[in-house]
């Protein structure tokens, strides 16, 4: 029997509330007031578990690590199974054992503010004052806590905000983690406003939380707008307007027995070649680039360099296919891959010219634990017989950007497809001569900056694509994801409404094509420019794609500074409020 120090009833009315609070601020619900929900049930919880002993504490803080885990990312035990192909008793054994550590910036949020106000009071100070200090620390260690802890699958109290698009704004300042530092100081402030010796203290956090909002809400108010010109691409006011449709194939996961599978690859291909014509046919105008998502053809890549190479994933009726597209459409195709590189296997983004047929290719950084790779495997070689699916991918190198261009005036158009042609898919030749590059006069040059599925939760990497680009030239983000895996709707919102925030926070359009959904493509505020497809859906989506320059100082103050301006109001904060403590808690008692 489990016997507790003090009633634990508060512990777990605020470990709910936090975990609820999160579930319902993050989409498909994108319920604002949740995410300030969680940021007070976060400061209240804190707040009590400071009356436990340590030991305790931490068995608390365990506690709300899986229960935010059984809460909001339930769909990870099935999606385990389906990635990897471990049973489900494996799957789960590994989710409980990763809901130890998956939040651990829990604990080392909690730690750092606890140790920072025991220290604090040792000085004699009064208890108003540890409180207001407290107060102070909580959105700083729980910041610090997102800023610094690896996570595999990664949130931060920044995307309780996705729920308002004016409030989201703030992050093209201070980037996602400063978001979430306003966002916990409105919470917290609302809990310090219960405690009536140091009310209007919290009345001060409400009033920050309001400046920020407001400064969110102006940087909104001022976005200009893109009306759809008569044709693309088009130069107005130092934007380039670039029609483009977003492709949903609603692919079948790729599981390895299908890998061989002639019936599979051949529909496959065939979807994606269907969706992919009558999206050109049907769009107005036509579409300058096409966006395939990952794994829309599994397996497979199109670089005939590789066909040389042991293990070759190279398929020429792939290569066929998107060099048909690109010569029928007249629009460049951007497209995800696999090809085989002397290190080993490489997920890949490429985008194919409808100019001249060549390619330029990215590979991807950042690989999914137990989906893309097995970690330890070189220790416990026998942990592939119980993750049979996993992949056995290999990390890129430098990203490398995108580089396309598109005629002022557009030389080809889309017309229907022949029999005669469909017939010469199969053999690349058939249409790699058929592309002639007409000169350079009447051409504008963009780059995409590809981040491939999870890569998008990631600022740093986004930060890192962007250094790694051309200053001064139209510039687009684009995430080919594959969340067919995770067969939850939940899910798949989830991660789209997270890399939303990438497109604020650097100022560039953010392009998502999603192999079963959800499709959406957002410009750099966030406003969505397509109708978001339903997961699970067969579907194109045609929109207007507006692409910026990119500024050699960056696009937005964030993209400038990065987290520099956190790090230096947080030692501000900490620094000056032990020689003002006692005067700002008389002047807040008032």
């Amino acid at each position: 029997m489990i016997r507790f120090s003090r009633s634990p009833i508060r512990p777990i009315v605020f470990i709910l509330g936090i975990a609820f609070g999160i579930l319902f601020a993050m989409e498909p619900f994108a319920f604002f007031p949740a995410g300030g929900l969680a940021a007070f049930c976060g400061f209240l919880l804190f707040q009590e578990l400071r009356k436990w002993n340590i030991k305790s504490a931490l068995y608390w803080l365990v506690a709300l690590s899986q229960t935010v885990n059984l809460v909001v990312f339930f769909w990870i035990p099935s999606s385990i199974s389906a990635i990897s192909g471990a049973g489900w008793a494996v799957s789960w054994t590994l989710f409980l054992t990763y809901g130890l550590f998956s939040h651990a910036k829990f604990y080392a949020s909690y730690l750092g503010w606890y140790i920072s106000l025991n220290v604090y009071s040792k000085y004699g100070k009064s208890e108003e004052e540890t409180s207001a200090l407290g107060w102070l620390l909580f959105p700083i260690w729980s910041v610090l806590g997102d800023l610094v802890v690896p996570q595999l699958f990664p949130w931060f109290w920044g995307n309780m905000a996705e729920g308002n698009l004016s409030f989201s704004q703030i992050s093209s300042y201070v980037g996602i983690y400063g978001t979430g530092f306003f966002l916990l100081v409105g919470g917290s402030s609302l809990a310090l406003i219960l405690e009536k010796r140091i009310s209007r203290t919290g009345r001060i956090g409400i009033l920050v939380f309001g400046i920020a909002w407001t400064l969110g809400g102006f940087r909104l108010y001022l976005a200009p707008s893109f009306s759809v010109p008569a044709e693309t691409p088009k130069l107005e006011e130092n934007v380039l307007k670039l029609s483009a449709s977003l492709i949903q194939p609603n692919s079948s996961p790729g599981k390895r027995e299908l890998a061989e599978n002639p019936e599979f690859m051949g529909q496959t291909i065939s979807t994606n070649l269907e969706l992919g014509l009558r999206s050109s046919l049907e769009t107005s105008p036509p579409p300058d680039i096409l966006f395939f998502p990952e794994s829309a053809v599994p397996f497979h890549g199109t670089d005939p360099t590789d066909a040389s190479v042991s293990g070759s994933s190279y398929s020429p009726t792939f290569h066929g296919t998107v060099l048909y597209l690109a010569y029928k459409t007249g629009a460049d195709i951007l497209y995800n891959e696999l090809n085989q590189s002397p290190d080993g296997l490489k997920n890949q983004v490429t985008l194919i010219s409808s100019n001249t047929g060549e390619s330029t290719r990215y590979e991807k950084r950042r690989l999914l634990a137990f989906g893309e790779y097995l970690p330890f495997e070189s220790i416990f070689p026998s942990l592939r017989s119980l993750f049979r699916e996993t992949s056995r991918y290999v990390t890129g190198g430098t990203p490398k950007p995108l580089m396309g261009e598109r005629y002022l005036k557009r030389k080809r158009f889309p017309s229907p497809p022949t029999e005669e042609e469909i017939s010469l898919i199969q053999n690349p030749e058939n249409f790699s001569k058929s592309f002639i590059d007409g000169g350079s006069d009447d051409k504008v040059v963009y780059q995409a900056l590809p981040l491939i599925c999870y890569e998008a939760m990631f600022p740093g990497l986004v930060r890192e694509s962007i250094e790694n680009a051309s200053n001064d030239t139209f510039t687009f983000l684009t995430n080919p994801t594959n969340d067919a895996w995770f067969a939850s709707r939940v899910e798949a919102w989830q991660h789209g409404g997270a890399v939303r925030f990438r497109a604020i926070e650097f100022g560039l359009t953010f392009v998502r094509p999603a192999v079963s959904g959800i499709s959406f493509a957002v410009d750099s505020y966030g406003r969505i420019l397509n109708t978001p497809t339903n997961y699970g859906e067969k579907a194109t989506e045609s929109f207007l794609l507006p692409a910026t320059k990119l500024n050699k100082k960056g696009n937005t103050f964030f993209s400038r500074w990065g987290n520099i301006p956190f790090f230096l109001y947080s030692a501000l904060i900490t620094a000056l409020f032990p020689f003002f403590a006692s005067r700002f808690v008389r002047e807040t008692r008032k």
